[in-house]
């Protein structure tokens, strides 16, 4: 007689997400497939599930430093990275079980089991032309947000980037799919949706041949519940005035918009093939502030691109204080051999990139600090997620600050407040990263 399911002992996993939002929410549609499982920590697991990040050469180094790692486990690989992995890697890396890309994430309880057989896989194919439909998702995050995929792959052509090799074109997730995982989302009680993709601004151009975001944003924010849709990664050019009427008119929609610009001269800019040029920028920037004059700015730049002068990285100083953003991401360039730019002459060297970063870190620590102060006095909805019980804080989040990357909101308050919901927050201080405030 077969054993009732409930009967079985579910095998211990642990899991290593490695990289971004995007891969974390890939990891929990894989978590979603797997029958008679239960998550613990990689040390007390029988299996791992390794979700690798391949962007850079520092993020593959921690991939195969994990590996070592827990060389006494199977090792289950996924992820960015995989695109690139060949099957010798079973026999150099004996403690690998199986490697698996995106395009065979539907298929994964069955290449599970056959692990757990002793069987060794190797699931690698091509990425598919539209977008690969899950059965659903097993959260990772804590129970305030979650990382809702609205699209994969890039069609983009950036010299520095590496990504449309690895994930394939751009393809689009369905609005009626979307909203389908949001409405179970908003019923677990999760109190910010995060739509992320490598550029949420191109979505729908593919399957319904216009940029549909500002409908996406507008369908979202109709459904009930008293939760944040925030975006994630919409690149300027894409910004356009339907989707600005959407964002503000939406008021669940947070006044908040990722734009990756990564420099601000526009020699470097023309050599890294992005569209932008840094006065459109600041026009369109100028022109959403008189929109939405609360909205709030982050970006990332990159320093030490190929033939970056010191001229150039001035430039971009000067770029960074005329736009004054309010929070930013800084990289130093990192010569990728299957990127175009591996080959450009005049590489800039390791020490000047570092030095270039600081530089740039200490002029946006000035403007965040600004910016923050210009706060104090001014009361903010904040989403509560931690308690500090040695300092008696809550921590929380204005729809300003996205979480792990933005600034907290550090509240002191001796009365209980319930974590994972919204509360009004009085801010009375101020620092280079984070507000200080009292419950209202």
């Amino acid at each position: 007689m077969k054993p009732k399911k409930s009967d079985i002992q579910p095998i211990n996993i642990g899991i290593v997400s490695l990289g971004c939002s995007k891969n974390l929410s890939d990891m929990e549609a894989v978590l979603a497939e797997l029958e008679n499982v239960q998550v613990a920590s990689p040390a007390d697991s029988d299996i791992i599930f390794l979700n690798t990040c391949g962007f850079l050469k520092a993020a593959r180094d921690e991939v195969f430093e994990n590996i070592e790692k827990y060389s006494d486990k199977k090792i289950i690989v996924i992820g960015c990275l995989v695109s690139l992995m060949k099957e010798d890697l079973f026999e150099k890396h004996p403690q690998i079980a199986a490697i698996v890309n995106g395009s065979n994430y539907h298929n994964i309880n069955n290449i599970f089991h056959r692990v757990i057989r002793g069987e060794k896989v190797y699931a690698v194919s091509p990425e598919p032309f539209s977008f690969e439909k899950l059965n659903g998702k097993s959260l990772l995050t804590p129970r305030s947000y979650a990382y809702v995929k609205i699209a994969e792959g890039c069609n983009h052509k950036c010299t520095y980037c590496i990504i449309p090799y690895l994930k394939g074109k751009f393809r689009s997730r369905t609005m009626e799919d979307i909203l389908k995982e949001i409405k179970d989302l908003i019923k677990l009680g999760i109190k910010e949706v995060i739509l992320v993709s490598q550029d949420c601004g191109y979505y729908g151009t593919d399957i319904y041949g216009e940029k549909k975001l500002y409908e996406l944003l507008q369908k979202i924010n109709a459904l009930k519940g008293d939760f944040w849709i925030r975006v994630h990664y919409v690149y300027p050019e894409k910004v356009d005035e339907k989707l600005l009427e959407a964002m503000a008119s939406c008021e669940k929609v947070c006044k908040y918009l990722d734009m990756p610009l990564q420099h601000g001269d526009k020699d470097v800019l023309r050599r890294m093939l992005r569209f932008s040029e840094p006065e459109k920028i600041l026009g369109k920037l100028e022109t959403i502030r008189k929109i939405m004059p609360e909205m709030t700015f982050r970006s990332g730049f990159i320093v030490g691109f190929p033939g970056e002068t010191e001229k150039n990285f001035k430039n971009l100083l000067s770029f960074i204080k005329k736009i004054e953003f309010d929070h930013v991401g800084v990289f130093t360039f990192s010569r990728e051999k299957l990127a175009p730019s591996y080959n450009y002459p005049n590489q800039v060297t390791q020490k000047v990139k570092n030095e270039r970063k600081e530089k740039l870190m200490l002029v946006q620590q000035k403007i965040a600090l600004k910016k923050n102060k210009s706060l104090i006095g001014k009361t903010f909805k904040v989403l509560i997620e931690k308690y500090n019980p040695q300092k008696q804080t809550y921590i929380g989040r204005s729809m300003r600050s996205s979480p792990g990357i933005d600034g907290d909101v550090i509240i002191k308050s001796m009365r209980q407040i319930k974590l994972y919901n919204f509360y009004q927050v009085y801010i009375t201080d101020a620092g280079e990263y984070d507000l200080f405030g009292e419950l209202v």
